[in-house]
Formats: C-alpha cells, sequence, structure tokens
C-alpha cells in the first residue's frame, strides 16, 4: 500500500515536504549539509574577526602616521600612504577568501541526482575538508592577533597575510575540486 496516496490531504502534504520537496530532516545527508553550511559561516565569522582587528590596526596607523594636511605638509608622506595602502590590500585579501568560503557551493538536495550519486560520502568528504578550514581560519586569526602586527612594516606584514592565507585557499580549491569530481 502506498503511504502518499492512501493518505488524506494533510498527511500527503507532510508526506510530501519530507520525501518529495526534500525537507526530511531525518537523513543524514541533510544534517551533513546543515552542517556544512554552519561551519563555513563559523569560519567566515573567525575570518570578520581577524579583518576587523587588521581594520583596527590600519586605522591606529593611518590616524598616526597619515595626519590632516597642514600649510607645512600639504600632502601626506608618500611612504606612509604606500604602507596604508598595504594593509588595506590585506585587508581586502581576507574578504575574498571569506567571500570564497561563504559562497562556496554544497550539493543540493537534488532527488533526481540523489539516484546517480553517493550523496552521503560528498557531504562527509567535505565535512573533513571543512574541519581542515576551520583549523587554518583558527591559526590564520590567531597568528593576526598574536603577533605584533603593529611593529611590523606593512612591506612585510602583506608577505606575512598572504603567506598565512593560502592554506585557506588551498582548501577551498580543494573543496570545489572535490564537488566537480564528484558530481
Amino acid at each position: 500500500m502506498d503511504p502518499i496516496n492512501s493518505a488524506g490531504p494533510i498527511k500527503k502534504t507532510a508526506l510530501l515536504l519530507f520525501y518529495g520537496w526534500g525537507y526530511n530532516f531525518y537523513r543524514r545527508e541533510n544534517q551533513l549539509r546543515a552542517d556544512d553550511l554552519l561551519i563555513r559561516t563559523k569560519v567566515g565569522g573567525i575570518l570578520a574577526q581577524a579583518r576587523s582587528h587588521l581594520g583596527a590596526l590600519e586605522a591606529e596607523y593611518r590616524r598616526i602616521n597619515l595626519p590632516a594636511p597642514s600649510r607645512e605638509h600639504p600632502l601626506p608622506d608618500p611612504r606612509n600612504t604606500e604602507q596604508a595602502r598595504r594593509i588595506e590590500r590585506c585587508g581586502r585579501a581576507i574578504e575574498t577568501v571569506t567571500t570564497a568560503i561563504l559562497n562556496a557551493p554544497t550539493p543540493t538536495n537534488d532527488f533526481i541526482w540523489l539516484r546517480h550519486r553517493t550523496e552521503g560520502g560528498l557531504l562527509e568528504t567535505l565535512q573533513a575538508i571543512d574541519a581542515r578550514l576551520v583549523d587554518a581560519a583558527v591559526e590564520f586569526h590567531d597568528r593576526l592577533v598574536e603577533s605584533d602586527v603593529a611593529g611590523i612594516s606593512a612591506e612585510t606584514l602583506e608577505p606575512r597575510i598572504e603567506q598565512w592565507l593560502e592554506p585557506l585557499r588551498i582548501t577551498v580549491r580543494e573543496r570545489a575540486e572535490r564537488l566537480t569530481l564528484m558530481v
């Protein structure tokens, strides 16, 4: 006996929600998909905190090294302006990585494709990659906050931040490659 056709209209709608439209929150794949979104949101929050810290350092640098123009010094020192631009580029690099992480795709709950792929295995692989993403984000945050960034010149800060962001970029690329291979 078919449970959907033999049900009343309210139960039929509920069953369609659970089975036909992909809202069966009891399935492991749906839990993994939700966890993936949650993990990437938390990683974005960690990187936003690091960006906020760098933004505060940038504001302090600008306050000290780029004073308001005066008659004696109508234009700021070009070296200080370049330093401020480097710090600003570092902030944009953090934002770019954060955006890539938050906008990374997750396999949709598509029942046609579900017959032809093992979505549970793919989502578990993505979960392992996301765990490495969390480690890399926490390490980046800690390095940025704990290092004496205020005492480092922007010329050396920019390569350091690029180096510290590289594990995050590698993990995001690996995640994208896994999705294209598995889908």
